[in-house]
């Protein structure tokens, strides 16, 4: 396998990893998403951009991030889609990476009628490579805005 065949395979697999992150999210499959970071691994909120703000909240390995991920139960319904993701290599590790994933992700909700919070969200990622799987070891997750607006009944 070449330098290239290998980084084509880590690409794959870092998309994978943040694929499951998104399924793991919407089937409430809490404890499986925790798994997907490093025992330390860290997730973190921001509105906006992170750089020089401190987070709305900050969440420290396994037991933590699934307690954080059961604030979702709130809403009846979560739907994240993914789009482009930018992976940059670690040139002095081959163990580590980093990428930015846009997502957008409906929260559909029931208060006096039924509701759908749209946001627009970027997960700014480190990872790194463990017993050769990916994992997440930092996820801050930006958040660029936030559209509440009346949900649909399905036909």
């Amino acid at each position: 396998m070449t330098i290239d065949d290998t980084r084509i395979a880590d690409r794959l697999a870092l998309r994978a990893l943040v694929e499951a992150y998104a399924h793991g999210v919407d089937r409430r499959e809490f404890i499986s998403v925790a798994k997907l970071f490093t025992h330390d691994g860290k997730l973190s909120s921001y509105s906006g951009q992170p750089i020089g703000q401190p987070p709305i909240y900050e969440r420290i390995g396994h037991d933590q991030i699934e307690r954080a991920m059961q604030g979702l139960l709130k809403y009846d319904i979560t739907s994240h889609a993914l789009s482009q993701q930018t992976i940059l290599f670690d040139p002095a590790d081959p163990d580590k990476a980093s990428a930015e994933t846009y997502c957008c992700a409906q929260h559909l909700y029931s208060d006096n009628g039924r509701w759908n919070r749209v946001m627009s969200i970027r997960y700014l990622d480190h990872y790194k490579r463990l017993d050769n799987v990916w994992l997440i070891s930092d996820r801050r997750l930006a958040t660029d805005w936030v559209e509440v607006r009346p949900a649909l009944e399905p036909t």
